[in-house]
């Protein structure tokens, strides 16, 4: 009893952070969202006619980020054949000698969302990676319509989630999107795709969300990678990852990322990454400088059938030996979600703070039970994220989370 009653405490004192306390935070930290939570009205009979009004004050929001590399190229001197043999035989110096020149010159071009009225842009940290070599492009540029562009600075990336984070200076207001919470999205609702696609200018797609937290499916090649998407049949192609994923209110529910495709283009498979897990990474980087994750202590594997989380060994003195974790513990849930496989686990786990007290029920010998968990913290660096590869397969290997 004891311990349900510093869960609902703790929780207790999360919630009225985020009800009172968030603005208040955020504006001292150089930044402010405008989040809208409510769910969607799925009870009209009558469909919508246009989207336009909604579109049109949302898609202003959704710019394009073009990334430059500095090349160093080399120019041969200018030469003859009597010059060549005065200089072979006699020594004479070479008059045009050769000179080495540095351009910027384009190397990728890919899509953003403005998330705050500071200049806060969201995009894909693959769209500002080198695909060859996975190193940070020397040069970030930001174009918001048809004219204006701004100069980026990276506030940081994550390779395991493939969510980067850009800022910009801009003297007049700049249009932001409204952000609503993932969480709540059901197949069948209503989504626009909007972005840059192959370079031609903002377009938007619309298609409806086909499934939602898909994992497993080796999008992001980095080991440990946190897959969570939202599938939609939006058509997404190059050249839209890191735009927007809109509901039919016009916010944003998802960042656009990959497609599944045999060949390269859409074929009604795309992925978008929650605006959930953007909004934590977004958080963590203005609060921390860096990603928190909540750290439980135990390796997971499959279970017999390849779905379900189930407990290969607990790390002893962790978060996950105090509260009294055993091998073979299968995970159904995190808090409020349901767990059905090694991903979901992993992701529902480091989506928590640090320090947060969470309620994990498992399976042990068919029988529920429920423990108490006080997470520890997984420390991370950022380092280059690798291209993406829509053809690997999920490692079965044991994950620590």
């Amino acid at each position: 009893m004891r311990q349900k009653i510093i869960f609902l405490n703790y929780r207790l004192a999360w919630i009225t952070f985020f009800i009172f306390g968030w603005n208040a935070f955020a504006e001292k930290k150089g930044f402010s969202l405008r989040v809208d939570e409510a769910d969607l009205d799925r009870s009209a009979a009558n469909p919508i006619q246009s989207y336009s009004n909604i579109l049109g004050k949302a898609t202003p929001a959704v710019v394009a980020v073009t990334t430059q590399q500095v090349v160093r190229r080399l120019y041969p001197g200018a030469g003859n054949p009597i010059e060549d043999w005065f200089r072979r035989y006699y020594g004479l110096p070479r008059i045009n000698q050769p000179r080495i020149e540095e351009e910027k010159v384009p190397a990728g071009i890919g899509s953003g969302v403005l998330v705050s009225p500071q200049g806060h842009v969201v995009t894909n940290a693959h769209v500002i990676s080198d695909p060859r070599t996975g190193e940070l492009m020397e040069e970030v540029v930001v174009k918001l319509g048809e004219q204006k562009e701004y100069p980026a600075t990276i506030i940081g990336y994550d390779h395991t989630t493939d969510i980067a984070v850009l800022k910009i200076e801009a003297d007049e207001d700049l249009p932001f999107a409204t952000l609503a919470n993932s969480d709540q999205l059901q197949v069948g609702d209503v989504v626009f795709a909007v972005g840059n696609p192959l370079g031609i200018g903002m377009t938007v797609t619309m298609g409806i969300v086909s499934a939602t937290r898909k994992s497993e499916l080796g999008i992001l090649r980095e080991d440990g990678a946190y897959e969570n998407f939202i599938q939609t049949d939006a058509s997404i192609n190059r050249g839209n990852s890191g735009g927007a994923l809109l509901d039919a209110q016009g916010r944003l529910v998802g960042i656009n990322t990959a497609i599944i495709s045999q060949t390269g283009a859409s074929i009604g498979i795309g992925l978008a990454i929650p605006v959930n897990m953007v909004r934590r990474a977004l958080t963590d980087y203005m609060e921390e400088g860096k990603i928190r994750r909540g750290f439980l202590g135990v390796s997971l594997e499959p279970g017999p059938n390849g779905s379900a989380a189930v407990v290969a060994s607990v790390v002893s003195g962790s978060a996950a030996d105090e509260a009294g974790f055993l091998a073979n513990d299968k995970i159904v849930k995190v808090g409020k979600k349901l767990v059905y496989s090694v991903n979901q686990a992993r992701v529902a786990i480091s989506q928590t703070l640090p320090g947060a007290q969470i309620q994990i029920e498992v399976l042990r010998n068919g029988e529920p039970e429920t423990l108490y968990v006080t997470l520890g913290s997984m420390s991370e660096g950022i380092v280059p994220i690798p291209g993406l590869d829509l053809t690997s397969s999920y490692s079965s290997k044991p994950r620590r989370i």
